[in-house]
């Protein structure tokens, strides 16, 4: 009986709400396609919380709770364990980004809560495997690092390839690839995640701003988005610890420093889409040109991206101007 209700209203919200449909059928896709079609999984299943957040958002919660039953369950019967996993990851970032809409918190609340749920429960379940399984943390997180060291190694070695004759640098970095890959996976990992709900949040946004009926979430402008003023302290802290004789210290400096870079660059961005609104082209056209820059000088653009955001705490580059670049 039970079942058969569940069912139909299953059935109703499909038949009734097309676009409820097309979410789930674009969630499945996105999930289950980098399981078992290995082509470009990684991008796939970076976006696989897009669809589920806008179930979460605007329709009960029953629904996006009952797709992604269905795609567990789908993947459990494929043997796909450890896509299973991944997916459990996404709805932790569903769960806590979709929480934060439905609360109306600002972005920089949304982002710092989906991060700490994330990492807070993935803490706990590796405490708890590693104690049922009987099997030490630190030999569960040496095997990650040898994966990532080994892909990482023989990416660069397909590099090497391309050479006529051997590198000495680049032979020094595949040498040295270890311990630089081991110091900076914490802050790589945050940093994936960052820009991943981010992403997200941004589709999600403009997702329900042209919806029908449209759905008004944080009114604040993405391009007037700054991080905390404080955050200044723990750049300069994190610098100071680089100095530290002590490995662990340094250590835990370096990946406090490179995260606090990753926010001041997405302040930085922040910044180029301010004044790219006040340019008279297009959005079509201004994503060509941003597109063109990127491509010609992309370490440049990221160097200046980041410094402008550090810098916009004393210059403020967003000073309100309400003409166009060009007359």
């Amino acid at each position: 009986m039970a079942l058969g209700l569940r069912k139909s209203w299953i059935m109703k919200a499909v038949v009734g709400n097309p676009e409820v449909f097309y979410l789930a059928l674009l969630s499945c896709a996105l999930t289950l396609l980098p399981a078992f079609v290995p082509i470009g999984g990684g991008f796939l299943t970076a976006f696989a919380p897009f669809p589920l957040i806008v179930l979460a958002v605007k329709f009960p919660w029953r629904y996006v709770m009952s797709l992604m039953g269905l795609e567990g369950g789908l993947l459990l019967l494929g043997g796909q364990l450890q896509s299973l996993l991944v997916m459990g990851q996404c709805g932790l970032v569903v769960l806590a980004i979709s929480v934060a809409i439905r609360r109306g918190w600002s972005i920089s609340q949304t982002l710092v809560g989906s991060l700490v749920v994330l990492f807070g429960v993935g803490a706990l379940f590796l405490a708890l495997y590693s104690t049922f399984v009987q099997s030490p943390t630190q030999l569960l997180l040496t095997r990650y690092f040898d994966n990532v060291l080994y892909v990482s190694q023989e990416y660069v070695r397909a590099v090497e390839q391309f050479q006529e004759d051997e590198d000495e640098q680049l032979t020094a970095l595949v040498e040295a690839l270890p311990q630089l890959v081991l110091t900076v996976l914490p802050a790589l990992i945050v940093i994936g995640h960052l820009f991943t709900h981010l992403f997200n949040y941004i589709l999600v946004r403009r997702y329900c701003q042209r919806s029908q009926p449209p759905l008004s979430l944080d009114p604040a402008d993405l391009a007037g988005w700054r991080a905390s003023d404080y955050l200044v302290w723990v750049f300069l802290a994190s610098g100071a610890a680089l100095l530290v004789p002590i490995g662990l210290v340094s250590a835990i400096g370096l990946n406090v420093l490179l995260v606090t870079l990753a926010v001041y660059l997405l302040q930085g961005l922040a910044i180029v889409l301010f004044w790219g609104r006040r340019l008279p082209l297009p959005l079509g056209v201004q994503c060509l040109i941003i597109a063109v820059v990127c491509l010609i000088a992309g370490p440049l653009c990221l160097i200046v991206c980041t410094a402008a955001g550090f810098f916009d705490l004393w210059v403020d580059f967003r000073r309100q101007r309400h003409h166009s670049l060009l007359p």
